[in-house]
């Protein structure tokens, strides 16, 4: 019996290692294909597309989500969409794509804050490190030529913001809930929300839909619909600060793989404040003697919603 559980862990272990190579590659997907759509409809498409298709998987296995989970589901999905709006806007107006990885993976260590202010859960002094560390992580990603933070800067700092209530949420009210059918609704309410926002200001084109086609098809498939299915069911089989720490490594293969294929750099000021940044997320996840942040206290007795 132990060694079977040794085994999902060791299984999940690895799923969640595929899982940050997918959200790193994700990245220079996306950048690829903003060089020919406008974000937020590239945004409607990607998650629209790979929502229906989880969908509609969802229906031939027969998976359905409870009406008491429609509501969260929902609420959820709402501050998920704002944050990838967010984030493809600061997609687009970046040239640093280590450095923004960096910036947006503080999402991590707000949320034990965001969870603070949402779910009313104590914060540990780990947490209080981690944002000192952060703050001055920040400091040092943000001394590059003529100084202060850039526009793209600022966007990604909100979606960390957004990024920490979502999961702070998310790992709340989801964890009861089957994971395909929420997941599918969560980007279907993203693509939806994407493809509202891009009607009334982006110029929609057919010839360069063909011509981003193949990473378009590549974000859909392999950065969306398969990274979130691997990620929810690896993050069912763990503790989440187990989780989180494994998912601390998107970061880190996004700067690779950007200076392997932008030859975009980091300067050491900015690598020291990547460093700064991580230790802060790594930080974070430091278990605590009393129940870890991220959770919600459940009064002795009472189970469920």
């Amino acid at each position: 019996m132990d060694q079977a559980r040794v085994g999902k862990v060791a299984a999940a272990d690895a799923v969640l290692l595929l899982v940050t190579l997918l959200a790193a590659s994700g990245w220079l997907f996306s950048k690829q294909v903003l060089q020919q759509l406008p974000p937020l409809l590239f945004m409607g498409l990607r998650f629209g597309t790979a929502g229906l298709l989880l969908f509609l998987l969802g229906r031939w296995r027969g998976a359905v989500l409870p009406r008491r989970a429609l509501r969260p589901t929902l609420g959820c999905g709402l501050l998920f969409g704002v944050s990838m709006m967010l984030w493809i806007k600061g997609l687009q107006h970046s040239s640093n794509l280590g450095v923004a990885a960096f910036i947006c993976s503080m999402g991590v260590v707000l949320a034990p804050f965001a969870s603070r202010l949402l779910l009313g859960t104590r914060l540990s002094r780990a947490a209080w490190v981690s944002m000192a560390l952060a703050g001055l992580g920040m400091a040092c990603m943000s001394l590059r030529a003529g100084g202060g933070l850039h526009a793209s800067d600022w966007l990604f700092l909100a979606f960390a913001l957004c990024s920490a209530a979502y999961l702070s949420l998310n790992s709340h009210f989801m964890a009861r809930v089957p994971a395909l059918p929420a997941t599918a609704l969560q980007l279907l309410m993203v693509g939806v929300m994407c493809l509202l926002g891009s009607v009334p200001g982006e110029a929609w084109s057919w010839p360069a839909l063909l011509a981003s086609g193949h990473w378009l098809l590549a974000s859909i498939l392999l950065a969306t619909c398969l990274r979130f299915l691997l990620q929810n069911w690896g993050q069912g089989k763990m503790p989440i600060a187990r989780a989180a720490f494994i998912l601390l490594l998107e970061p880190v293969w996004t700067a690779l793989l950007a200076s392997w294929w932008f030859g975009s750099v980091m300067t050491g000021q900015q690598w020291l404040g990547a460093g700064l940044i991580l230790s802060a997320i790594l930080v974070s996840r430091h278990k605590p003697r009393r129940p870890a942040s991220l959770q919600s206290p459940v009064p002795a007795g009472k189970t469920g919603q």
